[in-house]
């Protein structure tokens, strides 16, 4: 199917619904946001790792974005070069030859135009998340104008060019045998003073450090953060070369399999991440040893995502207000929010004309001091400091402060 054909049906077929405007309930909002797949580097044997491996598999995905899971859940790294000394910075090649030899960066266009068994592809899934209006189709004939044009390459860029893949790899490991060698380290230095009070001293301050620090578990994560390369080049070539549909005529198998064999798609690395939880509270007490690993792996995950996302301006999230006076928002703890944050305020206009959405800055605002929702995953469960105490608050969204006039369902993005 020709380029310009290509166009045509995607300006016909897509539709969606139209933005939120003033008033409207935030829970209608909708909005164009990036995709996201995961995977998991699989690791050798360490503490609790069926129960550590099912609690990552099981945790909520990340809420921000929407999900492009293509089923490709884990991978074994020793298949691609891994050794005991395998550095973080080292894992990258690793990583890039799984990504290369199980065309993973292909299986994430397919999911984008839902291929069928047969290689044939559609455009409903980017008509979906691209939030086209139906009333655009409406006006345009069925030739292909510059103004279809336009409006698939805002969604090309804006949607298929913000797919990301996050590479996790996990460690768990219990507090108990790290804090017991640090007391007896301290133990061994206390023993060498030469003065009895100092010295007993020394040795009180390493006990209850022990005793502080030995309960739980801790959790290491270090993630790879890679955005799918979406350009003019790569899809002008899918388009006019890969493309095929119910009216493509010629050897399917053999255009399927030009596909499934193309170079064309790959993932481009962005940064990475280091994430450490840890939970020290009391096994007996309010949580039962699989809730607190639970509780830390989802955290854990959490906290990587948070600075992925501030470090990274291309992962940054847009996330609707919630009210408009006074200004809140459903984010909080879990996306690392602290007090002072600055955030620009964003509108979605719909060009009548071509159908494409754009975000025009209203102002910006700041997170309040000791207004941040935590959110934080509990598992159902009461929330809990790191004592074992349970934490009440009547807080269910972060309050900001800014001038403006500000309604709910416009965005807000992070800018510090």
């Amino acid at each position: 199917m020709k380029f310009k054909q290509v166009l045509v049906a995607m300006v016909l077929i897509a539709s969606s619904s139209s933005f939120a405007q003033a008033g409207k309930d935030v829970n209608d909002v909708k909005y164009r946001r990036s995709s996201l797949h995961t995977i998991l580097i699989e690791s050798d044997n360490f503490p609790k790792k069926d129960q550590v491996i099912g609690a990552y598999y099981n945790a909520p995905f990340p809420d921000k974005y929407d999900n492009h899971r293509i089923g490709e859940k884990s991978f074994d790294p020793k298949k691609y070069g891994l050794t005991d000394n395998t550095s973080d910075e080292k894992m990258i090649p690793i990583i890039n030859k799984y990504f290369s030899d199980s065309k993973i960066a292909n299986k994430l266009v397919a999911k984008w135009f839902n291929r069928k068994a047969n290689g044939t592809f559609d455009i409903s899934l980017v008509s979906e998340r691209g939030l086209i209006n139906a009333s655009f189709t409406d006006i345009k004939t069925a030739e292909a104008s510059s103004e279809g044009k336009a409006l698939l390459q805002s969604a090309g860029l804006e949607l298929i060019g913000n797919t990301f893949v996050v590479v996790s790899k996990m460690k768990f490991i219990e507090n108990e045998p790290v804090a017991r060698a640090t007391r007896e380290a301290a133990i061994l230095a206390a023993n060498k003073l030469t003065i009895p009070l100092i010295r007993n001293k020394a040795i009180d301050v390493a006990d209850k450090a022990y005793d502080r620090a030995k309960e739980g578990y801790s959790v290491w994560t270090t993630s790879y953060l890679y955005k799918l390369k979406w350009d003019d080049a790569t899809s002008n070539t899918f388009y006019q070369d890969y493309w095929i549909d119910s009216s493509t005529t010629g050897n399917l198998a053999e255009k399927k399999s030009k596909f499934d064999k193309s170079d064309l798609f790959q993932l481009e690395l962005i940064g990475s991440e280091n994430s450490t939880s840890l939970v020290t509270f009391s096994l007996n007490g309010k949580r039962t040893e699989n809730q607190i690993i639970n509780l830390a792996v989802t955290r854990n995950i959490d906290n990587v995502y948070a600075k992925l996302q501030k470090k990274y301006d291309v992962f940054k999230t847009k996330v609707p207000l919630f009210t408009g006076n006074p200004i809140t928002a459903k984010i909080g703890i879990k996306e690392g929010l602290e007090a002072g944050d600055k955030f620009e305020v964003l509108e979605a206009n719909m060009d009548p004309k071509t159908g494409i959405i754009e975000y025009k800055r209203k102002g910006t605002i700041k997170v309040s001091k000791n207004r941040i929702w935590d959110n934080r995953y509990t598992g159902g469960l009461p929330l809990l400091d790191d004592d074992g105490n349970e934490i009440n608050s009547a807080l269910e969204a972060t309050t900001f402060e800014g001038g403006g006039k500000y309604f709910p369902g416009m965005l807000i993005r992070q800018i510090n």
